[in-house]
């Protein structure tokens, strides 16, 4: 499985993404963590292996079966979590730059057959529903491109079997378009800057004025821009990406409960195991011990 890591804009760090090979497959057990707000320049065709997830946007869900698939278009500002509490889920995905495709700048691949999708902001997240012709085709190649990985010279292959696909996403997308509002750019922005800070910051002290004073606005408007775009204040992210942060450790480190609070930024392990227990039904070590 594949670690969760981004600079320090949130932008995500690709673990296996090369210039020379802009390609890489992706398997991600979402049973127990949130991969967190983030976006980057590469675009992602994947599908849920088992479980449920979910994919949250500014302002939209997806909820995704297993057996769908799914895309996310590049810079695409989101977040992924288990849509099932305590049921496993597991996402596979290819990820890839737009040059994998399209070749040369202003190639007529990228012209004609990639901006047109990448540019289209209506188009954020798109759900790939199986059980009709174009969707079943799509997922068989992406399933093929699993299996392909694994095999040695597979390059060219892979890159033929993701053109192909990418012409069915087009299909795709024109015989199931999808409508939603789009949120305005300085908005994004906002959110996207001080999302940021939090996630550089959450092992500090960090204060609402801190938050909104990264990007010049008021406290009121910081929680208003939070509560409206992605349904929660500024504080409440950061309790929960705290949260999350120490599940991570909970479960990939032998760290002491002590150790874990203090480097997610607790002020102490009593409150640590209170919130804890608030948002998940149980204590740091009933986790620790439930996932072994």
């Amino acid at each position: 499985m594949q670690a969760f890591e981004t600079d320090r804009n949130q932008v995500e760090i690709i673990e296996g993404m090369t210039i020379e090979y802009p390609y890489c497959l992706h398997k991600r057990d979402l049973t127990n963590v949130v991969i967190p707000w983030h976006w980057h320049e590469e675009l992602e065709l994947g599908y849920i292996q088992e479980g449920i997830s979910k994919i949250v946007t500014i302002g939209a869900e997806y909820t995704i079966h297993q057996g769908d698939g799914f895309f996310v278009n590049s810079n695409v500002m989101c977040m992924k979590q288990n849509a099932s509490p305590g049921m496993k889920t597991i996402e596979v995905n290819h990820i890839f730059h737009p040059v994998f495709l399209g070749g040369h700048f202003k190639s007529r691949f990228e012209t004609k057959y990639l901006n047109p999708i990448i540019n289209n902001r209506q188009i954020e997240v798109h759900i790939i529903r199986s059980g009709h012709s174009t969707a079943n085709l799509i997922l068989k190649n992406l399933h093929h491109l699993k299996e392909l990985q694994n095999e040695t010279d597979s390059e060219f292959r892979t890159r033929n079997i993701l053109s192909e696909t990418w012409s069915l996403l087009i299909k795709e997308l024109q015989e199931n378009p999808d409508k939603r509002v789009i949120t305005g750019t300085e908005q994004t922005n906002r959110l996207r800057n001080m999302i940021a800070y939090i996630n550089q910051h959450y092992f500090e002290k960090v204060t609402l004025s801190e938050i909104a004073k990264t990007v010049g606005i008021s406290e009121r408007e910081a929680t208003r821009c939070f509560q409206k775009n992605i349904g929660q204040s500024p504080m409440e992210y950061l309790i929960k990406y705290r949260l999350n942060q120490s599940k991570k450790l909970l479960l990939e480190t032998g760290m002491t409960i002590t150790d874990i609070c203090q480097r997610c930024g607790f002020s102490d392990s009593a409150y640590f195991g209170k919130v804890f227990r608030k948002y998940y039904g149980m204590t740091p070590s009933e986790f620790r011990s439930s996932s072994i």
